[in-house]
């Protein structure tokens, strides 16, 4: 499908529905140092700004003119309607762009605006030091959204498999892989928060592996990550059924 370019004119290939710039270069020019005056700014603290904390937290970036979440291409397409709707409830007036990048596969949900990246660091959004803001660990409704937002982006569904003398089954881990320990210790703080025990702790990682406690993820926090949810709720695989008794590393057979 071809398009005309709002900024310079040239027609241009679209490679997503919401793509109406040739390039990020003219999307830039066309919005002269990232200013926007019908911009609207959140005036108070939500789930939904929580959320977004933590999808940045895991795989965004915000800097003086540009505030970006990077997907994974193969995997996460469906997810990033959801990132951008959200861009949009919480930063209206301002266009966000999403941008495929096959050679590097991810997918770009940006915002260009000086104003929104000022705002995200002044509620907290440290670049550096990623620590989770006091505003989010005070409200119990504010740390779900963002742990929902931090497992959307950086957790992984683990498939462990087992062969029992009656029945070959399997078995989940629910990971998240990071290297900012500000990160992992408010994970582990904010599942244990929630009634939920993580099996392991480790310099980059933090697991859930007793399947009550990933039903009760799904139930209590949730995702809004369709890959991640399909992993979570599948049953069976092949000839191998999920076996929701694993705790603490052992299987228990009934």
């Amino acid at each position: 499908m071809l398009s005309l370019c709002k900024h310079c004119g040239r027609e241009f290939k679209v490679r997503n529905r919401t793509q109406t710039f040739c390039s990020i270069l003219c999307a830039n020019r066309a919005h002269l140092n990232n200013k926007h005056s019908n911009l609207s700014l959140p005036k108070n603290h939500s789930e939904e700004l929580a959320e977004l904390f933590g999808i940045l937290l895991g795989d965004g970036s915000v800097t003086k003119y540009f505030t970006k979440v990077f997907l994974n291409l193969a995997v996460e397409r469906e997810y990033a309607p959801f990132v951008r709707s959200l861009f949009l409830k919480l930063f209206s007036g301002v266009p966000v762009s999403v941008w495929e990048k096959p050679n590097r596969g991810v997918i770009e949900v940006q915002i260009s605006s000086v104003d929104v990246g000022a705002y995200l660091r002044n509620v907290g959004f440290d670049p550096k030091s990623r620590a989770v803001p006091v505003w989010i660990m005070r409200n119990p409704q504010f740390v779900k959204a963002t742990l929902r937002g931090l497992f959307d982006t950086e957790g992984s569904v683990g498939i462990k498999y087992y062969h029992g003398k009656k029945k070959k089954s399997f078995y989940k881990q629910l990971t998240v892989t990071n290297i900012n320990q500000n990160i992992l210790t408010f994970l582990e703080e904010g599942l244990i928060a929630n009634g939920l025990k993580p099996t392991l702790r480790s310099k980059k990682n933090i697991y859930i592996s007793n399947g009550l406690d990933i039903q009760r993820y799904i139930d209590d926090i949730g995702s809004h990550n369709p890959k991640l949810l399909a992993k979570l709720h599948r049953r069976q695989i092949g000839e191998y059924v999920y076996t929701e008794g694993w705790q603490r590393g052992l299987l228990h057979r009934t």
